[in-house]
C-alpha cells in the first residue's frame, strides 16, 4: 500500500522522504508518514471522540512583512512568496468584528475581493462574475459566503464541479474559513497543477489588508 505525508497546511500528498512540501514548502520533517488504511483509521477515530471545549490560547502564526498570517510550519508567505522561515512565530489574537476585514486573493495576483456585506453569492452570473466569466469550471452560482461575528463561512452551490477548501471537496452545510485558507472553485491540485479552467482564492482575514 502506498505511503505518503500529507502537508498540513496544503493537503498535498508527498513522498514519505521528502522533508518539505513539494507544492508550498511547508516543513514535513515532524509530519508522520501514512497509508489509506492509517488515515481512514484516524478519521473513524476522531469521528468517534468527545467533543471537547475549544482552548483558550492564541493561535500561534508567522506574521509575513505583507502582513498575512501563515501556519508556524511554512517557510514562505502563501500571498506573497517571501521567505519567511527566519520569522518567530507569534500568537494572533481574536480581533474585533468591527475592524476586520476579509478578502479573496486570486493566487494569480491579479484580483482581490473585499467581502463586505453576507450572504454573498460568487460564481460567473455572481459576485466576482468580472473575473469568473472566464472561468468555465465555476458555475453561475457556485458557492455563497456567509459571516457569523467574527467568523466566515463557505457553502457550495454547485452541483458538477463543487468547492475545494485546502484541496479538499467539503461537505454539504457551511464550511468555516480561516486566513490563509485556499477556496477553489471547480477544481483542486492535481499531480501538482490546478486546472486552469477553475478559479482559486486565498482567504484573508485581518484589520491590516
Amino acid at each position: 500500500m502506498e505511503k505518503y505525508k500529507i502537508c498540513p497546511y496544503c493537503g498535498k500528498h508527498n513522498p514519505p522522504k521528502m522533508l518539505e512540501c513539494v507544492q508550498c514548502e511547508t516543513d514535513l520533517s515532524n509530519i508522520r508518514v501514512v497509508d489509506d488504511e492509517i488515515m481512514q483509521k484516524t478519521m473513524s477515530e476522531k469521528a468517534e471522540a468527545p467533543e471537547t471545549s475549544e482552548s483558550s490560547e492564541p493561535k500561534m502564526v508567522r506574521t509575513c512583512d505583507c502582513g498575512a498570517h501563515n501556519p508556524v510550519n511554512a517557510r514562505k508567505c502563501a500571498v506573497c512568496g517571501e521567505d519567511i522561515s527566519d520569522i518567530v512565530p507569534e500568537p494572533v489574537m481574536e480581533e474585533a468584528q468591527d475592524n476586520l476585514h476579509y478578502v479573496l486573493a486570486a493566487l494569480d495576483g491579479t484580483y482581490a475581493y473585499e467581502i463586505v456585506e453576507t450572504p454573498a453569492v460568487i460564481g460567473r452570473e455572481g459576485l466576482m462574475n468580472e473575473y469568473l466569466s472566464g472561468k468555465l469550471y465555476v458555475s453561475r452560482r457556485h458557492a455563497e459566503i456567509s459571516r457569523e461575528d467574527t467568523h466566515l463561512f463557505v457553502r457550495n452551490l454547485s452541483q458538477t464541479n463543487y468547492t475545494y477548501v485546502n484541496n479538499k471537496k467539503i461537505p454539504e452545510g457551511n464550511h468555516e474559513l480561516h486566513d490563509g485558507d485556499e477556496i477553489g472553485l471547480g477544481g483542486n491540485v492535481q499531480n501538482g497543477s490546478r486546472q486552469t479552467e477553475a478559479a482559486y482564492f486565498q482567504v484573508r482575514i485581518g484589520s491590516c489588508i
